[in-house]
């Protein structure tokens, strides 16, 4: 069964056309000289003058796509260093499979139609594998069988892979929910993180101390530092990342911030701080400006540094 390499992009390396292809169920090509003709309703290189127009491996693709491709025939999308996708052109095997859509649907970005189609069924979920079919310059390229088999056992290989690894998630969700202490709190990591949790708050307090004047309480109703800072009561919620990485601390420590904060009984504090062994990431960073901006909450993340904390925003 024949097969080609196509590649959809706008120029050499513009815009992938892919999603609209693979919308349309289409494979699509255009060249302005004659992008809204249709060549159906002419022979191979008519009109000539227009034809004349285009470069030596112009002329060889979009010849492909309006004479050559046939129903069956399997067609592989190129795209820089993967294969991205695979699919069986429509149609009757052997017959002809050029389409001209004078509804001009599929465009690029320039508004140019690609209106030099042959129908494909795309294959769904396809698996992207890397591209071991060369990388010149012709925009449809014809397989040899030896190519064409390297790239099914790409495809078959990468299937295998997707099977076990659904398999993997499969027995994953068939297992049931671990009933011993959480991830965190394991005696393994407790004696790693308890020691450098205990370090972060005493030397949170001594910097306050020595900095600020301002004498903290520690491990109070399950609180890691409160304190008072002109006039506003302050709650500190410490977080070590080791094995978790800053975001998920703070996820935590927000988590722990709304209990202090509102559960019953509990007294709301003027300024909440998430205080972290690392500096967090950018990603971060904006986060909490978007609660403090978007829902008013009165938080500042803070890490230690060389000679003490840095709080974003910058606090106190």
């Amino acid at each position: 069964m024949p097969a080609w390499r196509m590649s959809l992009r706008v120029g050499n390396r513009g815009p992938s056309m892919w999603k609209e292809c693979l919308r349309w169920s289409v494979a699509a090509i255009t060249y302005s000289p004659l992008r809204r003709i249709d060549l159906s309703k002419h022979l191979r290189f008519e009109p000539h003058k227009r034809w004349a127009e285009l470069k030596p491996t112009q002329k060889a693709s979009l010849g492909r796509v309006a004479y050559e491709i046939e129903g069956g025939d399997v067609i592989y999308i190129r795209e820089g260093s993967k294969v991205i996708g695979k699919g069986v052109v429509k149609g009757a095997r052997g017959a002809r499979a050029y389409r001209f859509d004078s509804k001009f649907r599929v465009k690029d970005l320039n508004g140019t139609p690609w209106a030099h189609q042959v129908p494909v069924a795309w294959e769904p979920n396809f698996t992207e594998i890397p591209n071991s079919v060369g990388r010149d310059q012709l925009t449809v390229k014809p397989l040899t069988e030896v190519q064409v088999g390297k790239l099914e056992r790409q495809i078959a290989a990468a299937d295998e892979r997707n099977i076990r690894r659904a398999k993997r998630r499969e027995k994953l969700r068939a297992s049931p929910l671990a009933e011993d202490a959480y991830f965190r709190e394991s005696n393994a990591n407790k004696k790693v993180i308890i020691p450098r949790h205990n370090k972060l708050s005493n030397d949170l307090c001594e910097w306050l101390r020595n900095r600020h004047g301002v004498n903290a309480t520690q491990e109070e109703k399950r609180v890691d530092v409160c304190f008072e800072f002109s006039k506003h009561t302050v709650l500190a919620e410490l977080k070590v990342c080791y094995r978790v990485g800053t975001t998920k601390s703070i996820r935590e420590a927000m988590g722990q911030l709304f209990e202090y904060n509102y559960y019953p009984n509990r007294l709301t504090t003027d300024v909440w701080l998430i205080v972290l062994d690392r500096e967090p990431s950018a990603e971060d960073k904006e986060f909490i400006t978007t609660l403090r901006e978007k829902r008013s909450l009165p938080l500042t993340v803070g890490w230690r540094i060389r000679k003490g904390f840095s709080f974003h925003p910058a606090w106190p």
